[in-house]
């Protein structure tokens, strides 16, 4: 046994079962490897868990379903039976193993028990074609166990005779059973960025295989087509995409009846005997067409024999004269044939994809610290009415507070709308100052402006640490107020580094950091605040701490890290030449004219009017749960909860991929469209049940318009005004959010719970209307001006 050479089939692997728990743990393994993913790892996991998890393991059980046998899975039983058939074929010199990277037996822990050992060992990947994102993976397995002296491998074998001459064999007698018009011949995908800037040699192995297939099938040359298939996310990927490709060829009349073979695999599993040979196959039956799918070489005799052949010269005679097996292939064919990667596609651009990072998560930390005071401003009012009452800021606010409730027949506490005029101070400050900031970073740069108000948003938290009177918690919102107006420039710089086809995807991103920001904030402000320093230090009391400056040091912390972190990593995304050099701040009243645009103007308002009555029905939500379903403080914060992460869920895993296929105007309509079943069915919720369900209408409504308004005054301005433009865009925002609650909950306490909900959905039309008088044609001229 010792003396005998060692040869690894290695295979990806199968689920356990079709029990959804099974395959989610069999995709989180699949899709967390770097090389099937090459993402940054904390945004990858965020995506993967969030967006990816929670749906598509239920979407590929009922594949898996489809194509097991009383509990087996062709890719697992075939790579069974094939080894079985090897080491009969092999001569006595050879024993042949089955190892896989994601079912039993495990690949490592097969590599693992052969450690040390005196055998020769060989791993042969069961791909024909090499790729980084397959082959690779077997590597990686055989360095992590310290192996990489002590096993070779045999990387691919794409022009193997043996594999060309019998798939050409597969396919004559396929279509002579069942006569087709046209052969596609389909490769598994991959991103096309994985070959340009990676230089994965897949695609070339894929088109030579093509090509040897194409020279020995019987059909004219014009009748045999590549394509590529299973792709994931929207990057673009190697194309044409099979289905999409199919589909076409139907519609066109090109062809009716098509045969579609998969040489990426030699062994059937989900993606050849589901995808193609069920799936696309019901996709052509609707357009009319017809498929005849061919099945993989699997483990059938002559290709045993000549596989067996083909290992043994390999590993006893060298790789030259295991070429002389293969055929060789024709480099000007290659060269006139395999049309060339330009790496430009619908996806962004690498300094783009830099900057959307920076941007997300520069956002994300802002958000945590702005949104991490909400669960804290009952106890804030509680606590500055007993320890400085008499302050005047104070008194003028809750006189104000007082004279409203009267004014609006309110019956509740002051101390629960104390957080609701924080809130409004903050927005009111942020519609001043987000025009200013987007102008100022027009003329100096994003960069520069970024540093300089993340900067105030650390000193504003730094003097909430030590805000012992609520003069200074006023003066710490003031200046946090201020500072947060910068979210326009973080916007611009999205728009700097994207384009009509990829803007609404990174503005997407900006809107999962927003829901990502507000899911995380509340929830580690109401943690902190258990910790009251004062239990511990009580004598610091006389500098101004307080119950909140813990949490207060948290925010600090993020916000010198976040200043940090974007001196180190953010690139100046605004051009030179696109720098405005006439704005000016005398006279902050013309921050807010109106742009000689006439689609950004028309945007701009109807996403004042959406916010506006957005922000009301937010503002009153957990007024309603309390009084209509006695809903706790926890009750309302698993509320907000549910809203952020559909919010998060619906911008990551469908505008960020459909906004530019759809049409931004289109699908801000449809988000606006959305809202309205979701206010009916609040206005008469009576049930938990029911007010979750017009939540979920709400928050897929409203993570469907947000972005698409915001890709929309991007792609109508001009360059050296998209900070101006997306400023004006975020203060309005700002006050609509002021706005809204105070109608909202006049309406509310003088009309009712039902009436604002169903005024509301009524209220929509206006926003929608002025949405449908955008004219897509302007996008070509983003400085026509108003006639």
């Amino acid at each position: 046994m010792q003396n005998k050479k060692l040869i690894i089939l290695g295979q990806i692997g199968s689920p356990k079962s079709t029990k959804v728990s099974d395959v989610r743990s069999y995709l989180r393994e699949f899709l967390s490897d770097p090389r099937v993913v090459d993402l940054p790892r904390a945004l990858w996991w965020l995506i993967l868990n969030l967006f990816i998890l929670p749906t598509r393991p239920k979407r590929s059980a009922e594949a898996y379903k489809r194509i097991e046998f009383c509990g087996f899975f062709p890719l697992v039983e075939i790579t069974k039976a094939l080894k079985r058939k090897l080491s009969e074929k092999l001569s006595a010199d050879y024993e042949v193993r089955e190892a896989f990277l994601l079912s039993e037996p495990r690949m490592d822990k097969t590599l693992k028990e052969m450690k040390g050992s005196k055998q020769e060992i060989w791993v042969l990947p069961q791909f024909p074609q090499f790729s980084d994102t397959t082959t690779s993976c077997f590597t990686d397995k055989i360095a992590e166990q310290g192996m990489s002296e002590q096993v070779q491998m045999i990387k691919n074998y794409h022009n193997l005779r043996a594999f060309i001459d019998l798939s050409v064999k597969q396919i004559e007698a396929q279509i002579q059973k069942y006569p087709v018009d046209d052969i596609v011949i389909s490769f598994h995908g991959i991103p096309e960025r994985y070959v340009t800037a990676k230089k994965d040699i897949y695609y070339q192995h894929c088109y030579e295989t093509f090509i040897l297939l194409r020279k020995h099938l019987s059909l004219s040359n014009e009748k045999i087509h590549i394509s590529f298939q299973s792709r994931l996310g929207s990057e673009k990927w190697l194309s044409p995409y099979t289905d999409e490709y199919c589909v076409k060829l139907v519609e066109s009349g090109q062809a009716k009846k098509l045969a579609v073979y998969c040489p990426s695999f030699v062994a059937d599993c989900l993606e050849t005997t589901d995808e193609i040979g069920n799936e696309l196959k019901h996709e052509l039956e609707s357009v009319g067409g017809e498929l005849t799918f061919i099945p993989c070489l699997n483990n059938q005799d002559q290709w045993v024999e000549g596989y067996a052949e083909f290992i043994q010269t390999y590993i006893e005679k060298g790789h030259e004269r295991a070429q002389e097996l293969c055929y060789e292939i024709d480099k000007a064919e290659l060269e006139r044939t395999m049309p060339k990667l330009t790496g430009k596609s619908n996806s962004m651009t690498p300094k783009a994809k830099k900057t959307v990072k920076v941007v997300f998560l520069t956002l994300f930390l802002d958000l945590i610290g702005f949104s991490i005071i909400f669960p804290m401003f009952p106890a804030l009012a509680k606590y500055y009415l007993e320890v400085d009452k008499d302050n005047y800021f104070l008194s003028m606010i809750m006189n104000l507070i007082s004279q409203f409730g009267n004014y609006a027949n309110m019956s509740m506490n002051t101390i629960v709308l104390f957080g609701g005029v924080l809130g409004a101070l903050y927005s009111v400050l942020q519609f001043i100052a987000a025009p200013l900031w987007g102008g100022l970073s027009d003329r100096f740069g994003r960069k520069p402006i970024l540093l300089i108000s993340v900067f105030g948003l650390f000193l504003s938290y730094v003097l909430w640490i030590f805000s012992g009177s609520f003069t200074l918690l006023i003066l710490a919102r003031f200046i946090g107020g201020i500072m947060g107006g910068n979210l326009s420039v973080a916007t611009a710089a999205v728009a700097d580094v994207t384009d009509k086809k990829t803007r609404s995807s990174a503005m997407a991103y900006v809107g999962i950091a927003f829901a990502f920001g507000f899911i995380f904030g509340p929830a580690i402000g109401g943690i902190l605040s258990l910790f009251n320093p004062l239990d511990y230090w009580p004598a610091l009391e006389s500098i101004g701490i307080n119950p909140f400056s813990f949490v207060a040091s948290f925010a600090a912390l993020l916000s010198f890290m976040n200043l940090f972190f974007i001196l180190k990593n953010f690139d100046e995304t605004l051009e030179s030449e696109n720098k405005t050099q006439n704005f000016k701040t005398s006279n902050i009243l013309k921050l807010f004219t109106p742009l000689p645009i006439r689609n950004v103007n028309l945007t701009n308002m109807s996403y004042f009017l959406f916010i506006t009555a957005f922000s009301g029905m937010e503002f009153t939500l957990t007024f309603l749960a309390v009084e209509r379903l006695a809903y706790s403080s926890m009750n309302n914060a698993y509320m907000f909860i549910f809203i952020g992460v559909v919010l998060a869920l619906v911008q990551g895993g469908y505008v960020r991929r459909k906004a530019h296929l759809v049409g931004e105007k289109k699908m801000a309509m449809r988000g606006l469209m959305i809202l309205v079943p979701g206010l009916i069915i609040i206005a008469f919720a009576k049930s938990s049940l029911v007010l979750y369900l017009g939540l979920f209408f709400l928050s897929v409504g409203s993570a469907i318009s947000i972005p698409t308004m915001t890709s929309l005054v991007s792609l109508f301005s001009p360059e050296n005004l998209q900070g101006k433009s997306l400023g004006i865009f975020r203060s309005l925002g700002s006050l609509g959010r002021v706005l809204g609650p105070i109608i909202a909950s006049v309406s509310y306490w003088r009309l009712g719970s039902t009436i604002p909900y169903l005024g509301c959905a009524l209220f929509l039309v206006v926003p929608l209307y002025l949405l449908s008088k955008i004219k897509n044609s302007e996008s070509m001229d983003k400085n026509k001006a108003i006639n």
